[in-house]
């Protein structure tokens, strides 16, 4: 299947994805470093207020997606996007006006809160309109968008930041927001067409049935283990390994920011000859090796003596992400009731965030506690990626056992 023979609707969810992530990365990236650096808080402040943010989108994650099955995925999906414009463009004004740290924090926890209403209910509306065959490659194309976003989001951010305040520079990601909400807006939506409403739940029981529900199959179990692993693991990209270039290896903050560049260009070089890579060789396959590789790349940081190593792991950590990425989106939606895969997705999400937000605080105290010794830690953070690789080599095992999948294309 060729990808324009794909649903239009996947492409436009996947410049959404690019307008929403550029939108936001304009200002997100520079956050930190304004609480931190210009307003003097301390870090460890930022860091809490990081940590609630992301638990906060853990659970809108899992509500939202199960919501999603039941009064389809375009209203959540286009609310979020506008009510959220709306406070990032608060936010751009408490930071114009130096408001107080707590409410610049409670207008992150909500901002990231709403972030949780779009993703996992975005890829549902990708599976419901993807054919068996084409999911691999339709989730491919989301990850394009993201990094799209990415990789065009910060550079802009840094630019408009030497020309007109940083407060006024979140009016344009919210601008890019509402374009993403009415991009979203022209997708036709496919749930309450295509399929029966799941039951209704009220308030925290809803997250607490779709975890026991995930929970009471093997092969789940293992998937949201595994992604709780990859999380943990794949977020010290974007904390520790910073940190640890500047702090233990010497790089200059634009030594670190050209590598993750090269990652950014790297996922779009890369992105479809890993897809073929996938239709080859099946998601059976590809999920535990790509996680393995991905174990392999942080166990490499620990041996780089310079930027020439650093760029050598961001290589292989960024091969790993193409093959991985896709295929696990993939195969949630192949386990998934197709009435119910909102719910999976969400509470996919849901062990996602818990542990994006508990990386940092493992990533600092390993730097603490044992940064001197570089290959002891990095194979110590490593070796959270021989779990995500055992896991999903469990999950795998399940499937097979249960109801071997058709090979991915």
């Amino acid at each position: 299947m060729t990808k324009s023979r794909l649903d239009p609707r996947i492409w436009r969810m996947a410049f959404a994805r690019a307008v929403n992530t550029m939108g936001l990365s304009l200002v997100m990236s520079f956050l930190g470093i304004y609480v931190v650096e210009t307003r003097g808080y301390p870090a460890w402040s930022y860091g809490v207020i990081a940590l609630v943010a992301n638990l906060g989108q853990s659970m809108s994650n899992a509500w939202a997606g199960n919501l999603s099955d039941r009064i389809g995925r375009r209203p959540l999906i286009t609310a979020a996007l506008f009510v959220r414009a709306g406070f990032i463009a608060l936010l751009g004004t408490q930071v114009l006006l130096d408001a107080p740290l707590w409410t610049l924090g409670a207008n992150m926890v909500v901002t990231s809160t709403l972030r949780g209403c779009f993703g996992p209910v975005a890829y549902a509306l990708v599976a419901d309109v993807a054919r068996d065959d084409q999911r691999v490659a339709a989730f491919g194309i989301q990850r394009m968008g993201t990094n799209v976003g990415w990789a065009v989001g910060p550079a802009l951010g840094g630019v408009l930041t030497l020309v007109i305040p940083y407060g006024a520079v979140f009016y344009f990601a919210a601008a890019g927001l509402v374009a993403a909400g009415f991009v979203a807006l022209g997708v036709e939506d496919p749930a309450r067409a295509t399929r029966p409403a799941a039951p209704p739940s009220r308030g925290s029981s809803e997250l607490l049935t779709a975890l026991d529900e995930a929970l009471a199959d093997r092969a789940m179990q293992m998937m949201l283990l595994g992604t709780f692993l990859c999380a943990l693991l794949e977020t010290q990209m974007f904390s520790t390994f910073s940190i640890y270039m500047t702090e233990k290896l010497h790089l200059t903050k634009a030594d670190v920011g050209l590598l993750y560049t090269c990652n950014g260009i790297g996922v779009l070089i890369l992105q479809v000859p890993a897809l073929g890579l996938i239709r080859r060789f099946g998601i059976r396959t590809m999920l535990p090796w790509s996680s393995f590789v991905d174990t392999l790349g942080f166990a490499l940081v620990g041996l780089a003596a310079g930027f020439a190593g650093g760029a050598l792991a961001i290589v292989v950590l960024t091969c790993a992400e193409v093959v991985f990425d896709p295929a696990q989106q993939a195969a949630i939606a192949e386990v998934a009731d197709p009435a119910r895969r909102g719910r999976v997705f969400g509470v996919v999400g849901f062990a996602q965030m818990v542990g994006i937000a508990a990386a940092p605080l493992l990533g600092g105290v390993l730097i603490d506690a044992i940064g001197d010794h570089h290959v002891a830690m990095w194979l110590a953070i490593a070796a959270i990626g021989g779990g995500q690789t055992a896991c999903f080599a469990a999950f795998v095992r399940r499937r097979v056992q249960a109801a071997p999948p058709p090979r991915a294309a």
